[in-house]
């Protein structure tokens, strides 16, 4: 069963003695982004700098100085521009300090992803060429989209059919990220366009009488 459980992606503040009497152990952690119990950080191919949240000093980091860690982020936490979730195919296909130039130069104001399961069924075409039709679960959604665990492979940019179980809705969304596979399911991440903020509710809503021709 899905535990509804924060973690995020961080790094050690490498000032360590200004953070000393703060954490003599374990030192500042640094947010960079929302994870998931099953989630992978991004292929960073080079080092990456970060600015810390506390004490305002910036570093370069390489890929393995990234970690999880189970932590509960703040509303006001904004996300390091490699670890966006609706931006990460852009940093894995690039060097780092030019996917931070470019990811900045097309940001976007984007909804914080919510941890929650949703039912669906999925429809669409796999990689092979073959009609499918599954039943899936997300693991975290937002108006923009959602991460899905889906058993069937799919190829980047294709079109899927979403159908929330709960209130019988569907939509189409484009296939813009793909995770690695674990116990035979990967991470699929999909984007509606334009957002749907109401398609992740939980009731069915009766359909609206279509007013009479004029």
């Amino acid at each position: 069963m899905w535990e509804d459980t924060n973690y995020c992606w961080v790094v050690k503040c490498k000032n360590f003695w200004f953070h000393l009497r703060e954490n003599i152990f374990y030192g500042h952690r640094i947010p960079l982004g929302e994870a998931d119990v099953y989630s992978h950080p991004p292929d960073l191919k080079s080092s990456f700098k970060v600015q810390c949240d506390d004490c305002h000093k910036e570093y370069f980091y390489k890929p393995s100085a990234v970690m999880k860690y189970e932590q509960e982020l703040p509303d006001s936490f904004t996300p390091h521009p490699l670890f966006r979730t609706d931006l990460l195919p852009l940093a894995e296909e690039m060097s780092a300090p030019d996917a931070v130039e470019k990811v900045v130069g097309v940001e976007r104001r984007r909804s914080r992803r919510k941890l929650l399961k949703v039912d669906l069924l999925i429809r669409g075409e796999s990689v092979e060429k073959e009609a499918f039709q599954e039943q899936a679960f997300t693991i975290s959604v937002s108006p923009y989209g959602a991460l899905v665990a889906m058993s069937t492979k799919v190829a980047l940019g294709q079109t899927l059919v979403l159908k929330n179980l709960k209130n019988q809705d569907e939509i189409e969304g484009r296939v813009t990220r793909l995770g690695r596979s674990k116990a035979g399911q990967a991470q699929v991440s999909v984007e509606f366009v334009p957002p749907a903020p109401n398609f992740w509710r939980t009731e069915s809503v009766p359909n609206r009488q279509k007013s009479p021709a004029s």
